[in-house]
């Protein structure tokens, strides 16, 4: 499973999880809250993923 841990000046704020499996589903997901933390947190805001299992 993969997830999405949202970085602000090296600190972790909050994690996302997709809620579907699909490649494509992930990456128009993943697109919208990259808009979305943006506005949240600012230009500064890093998005890393990981694998979870």
């Amino acid at each position: 499973m993969l997830v999405y841990d949202i970085v602000l000046n090296g600190e972790i704020k909050e994690t996302i999880k997709p809620r579907k499996n699909r490649l494509k589903e992930i990456y128009a997901f993943m697109q919208e809250q990259t808009k979305v933390m943006k506005a949240k947190y600012g230009e500064n805001v890093l998005i890393k993923g990981r694998m979870v299992y």
